[in-house]
Parts: C-alpha cells; sequence; structure tokens
C-alpha cells in the first residue's frame, strides 16, 4: 500500500511550478493552435479511428464498435499499470505489462502522455469523451501523483509505451555497455539543458512545433515524417546495449515530469 512519504510538500510545491510552467506554455504564441492541433492529431493521426457509417431509415441494433474496444482495452491496461505494481512483483507479469504498453497503449490507441498532449489539455481542456477523460486522468495521476506517494516515475517505468519498448529491446542482450560516470552526468546535464531551451523557445519566440517530433510519434508509424521514425528505431536499437538511452538522455516529456519529483534516486538508471 502506498503511503505519503514525508517530503510530499515538497512534492506538492513543484507539481503546483509544474502546472503553473504548463499553462505558461499553452498560452503562449501557438499554445492554443497547439492544442488544437494535438486534439485532431489524437483523433484522427495515431489511432486511425474508423469513423461508423451513417444509416438513415431503420435504427440499427445497438453493437460495440472498434472505437469502443480500443477504449476499453486501453483503459483495462492503464488501470493495470496504475494498480498492479504496488502488489505484482513478478517478473512474468512486468513483461507483459510491457507488451502490452506498446501493442495497446503504442499502436493499437496511441494513449500516452507527450509534451504536445499535455499542453494541448492545458490549452483547450481534457477530452470530452468519458473513456479518453479516464486515461488522461490515469495517466495523469501516474505521473503526478504517484510519486508522492513514493512511486517516483511511475508512468514512464510502467505505462509509457516507448519506455516498455527500450526496455523491452534491451532485454535482448543481457550485459550492458557501462557508461563512464562523468559521461552520464554529461548526458543529464544535456537531457535538462535541451529541455530548457525547448521551454524558452515556446515561451519567448512561439517555436512549439517541436513538440510534434517527439519520438512518441513514431507509434502513427504511417502517418510520421521517415526522420523520427529512423531516430525511434535508432532508439530502441540502442536500447539493446544501453538502458533507456531516450528516457536518460533526452526525453523532454520525461524532463518534465520528473520536476514534480523530489530528490530520490532516478529509477530510469540501470
Amino acid at each position: 500500500m502506498m503511503t505519503p512519504r514525508r517530503d510530499a510538500p515538497a512534492g506538492l510545491l513543484r507539481l503546483a511550478a509544474c502546472f503553473l510552467l504548463l499553462a505558461a506554455v499553452a498560452v503562449s504564441e501557438r499554445g492554443r493552435a497547439l492544442g488544437r492541433d494535438a486534439s485532431e492529431w489524437r483523433e484522427s493521426g495515431v489511432a486511425a479511428f474508423a469513423a461508423a457509417p451513417v444509416r438513415p431509415a431503420v435504427p440499427a441494433r445497438p453493437q460495440t464498435r472498434p472505437r469502443d474496444r480500443r477504449k476499453a482495452a486501453a483503459l483495462l491496461v492503464l488501470a493495470s499499470a496504475a494498480a498492479l505494481p504496488v502488489l505484482a512483483r513478478s517478473r512474468s507479469y512486468r513483461t507483459l505489462q510491457l507488451s502490452l504498453d506498446v501493442a495497446v497503449l503504442g499502436f493499437w490507441n496511441g494513449t500516452f502522455l507527450s509534451t504536445a498532449s499535455l499542453v494541448g489539455w492545458a490549452a483547450e481542456g481534457l477530452p470530452p469523451d468519458p473513456g479518453e477523460l479516464c486515461a488522461a486522468l490515469l495517466m495523469l495521476a501516474m505521473a503526478f501523483l504517484w510519486p508522492l506517494f513514493g512511486r517516483p516515475s511511475h508512468y514512464c517505468l510502467w505505462a509509457c509505451p516507448f519506455g516498455a519498448a527500450q526496455e523491452l529491446a534491451g532485454r535482448l542482450f543481457a550485459r550492458k555497455s557501462s557508461l563512464p560516470p562523468a559521461l552520464v552526468r554529461r548526458l543529464e546535464a544535456f537531457r535538462r539543458g535541451l529541455w530548457g531551451a525547448l521551454v524558452l523557445l515556446s515561451l519567448c519566440a512561439g517555436w512549439s512545433q517541436w513538440m510534434e517530433w517527439e519520438l512518441f510519434a513514431a507509434f502513427a508509424w504511417r502517418s510520421v515524417p521517415v526522420l523520427v521514425l529512423s531516430i525511434a528505431a535508432l532508439c530502441i536499437a540502442l536500447s539493446a546495449f544501453v538502458h533507456r538511452p531516450y528516457c536518460r538522455f533526452v526525453c523532454p516529456t520525461g524532463t518534465f515530469l520528473k520536476l514534480s519529483e523530489t530528490n530520490q534516486p532516478d529509477p530510469d538508471a540501470p
């Protein structure tokens, strides 16, 4: 059972600062436009949901649409990622959870947290659809509330489909390259500096297109630029030799989520 940590007040202050920063980016020059684009992208680009045909005359018998099944599957996977890791310690269960993250949340639904989705929700509000709203609330709870109860980086470790893909690829080889500590520190500093520079560009210059180039978009492999697919494939391949390289040394969304966490050892580290 999760219990609040003693340093929870500091975490709450960091959480408040995170949402203030997110709101500032959302109301920047391109924030609202990006919010609308993100909503449209999530509706049509990632999951490519088929619209139900409109038929006149006699009403058809109610039936479960493919989109409803997708939402139900995504909610089930997110619920298991949110609750079961608190109780389950099995490696087999973790392998199953990571596989479902990639297949269901990544390729089948396109359900994940990204900077574009966070800014879109801040600018335009959470999704009105009940299923999508529940999925969004579950992901936000894992990302921002679970760390206050002693579960740092819970979303990144248990629900992020791209992080799951990296970890699964890393299991191809048991032995990993041991990076020098000095290089690890420089790469982590690079990740934080990159995130700061991107936020400044969004706030001061109104340049928010970089959010569309985060590697989560690779799950929409039919509609994203080849460059995004190539970089994503490179990171997955590199994960076989270096533990979660994108999560540890690049990911802007992960850097933002960690701002709400108190000073604890990085769970992404091997």
